[in-house]
């Protein structure tokens, strides 16, 4: 019984220390997330080619900015890289990508219309930054990050 007292009295003495040894850890462990998750993001912003800014559509992504890389296919599919969640989405609709001489074009691949600043688009057609593209009932403007040279 004097055993037990013993380290009864010993975890007592250093409960603070144990504790604040766990918290320490923990905060470390969340930092190490944080660090990987901002590396991955600032990994991702290198390769990116801009963006596309949501100025019509479903509430959830109304106003957000989907990064773009250099190959994208969108529509409303999970196995597309971009997924608007939209009825008026072909489950694979479209395409944005960059061509090795730094041009950037969408095409259409389903049966749904994209429009192009008004245009509809047959086959491909070459973007550039502030182009108005619709997929759907979904409007989208298109910001080329710069050092991209558009041209056909």
């Amino acid at each position: 019984m004097n055993g037990i007292y013993e380290a009864a009295a010993l975890g007592m003495r250093y409960w603070f220390l144990i504790a604040a040894i766990v918290v320490l850890l923990g905060a470390a462990g969340i930092s190490l997330r944080e660090f990987r998750d901002k590396r991955y993001v600032l990994g991702m912003a290198q390769v990116s080619i801009g963006y596309l800014n949501v100025m019509s559509g479903p509430d959830d992504i109304l106003g957000t900015n989907i990064q773009l890389m250099p190959t994208n296919t969108i529509g409303r599919s999970r196995r597309v890289d971009i997924v608007l969640s939209d009825r008026s989405v072909d489950k694979a609709h479209s395409q944005i990508y960059l061509k090795r001489d730094g041009s950037v074009f969408v095409n259409r691949l389903g049966r749904g219309e994209v429009i192009l600043n008004g245009t509809p688009v047959h086959g491909r057609a070459a973007v550039y930054t502030g182009d108005i593209i619709c997929f759907g009932n979904i409007v989208t403007e298109l910001y080329v990050k710069e050092g991209q040279t558009n041209g056909t």
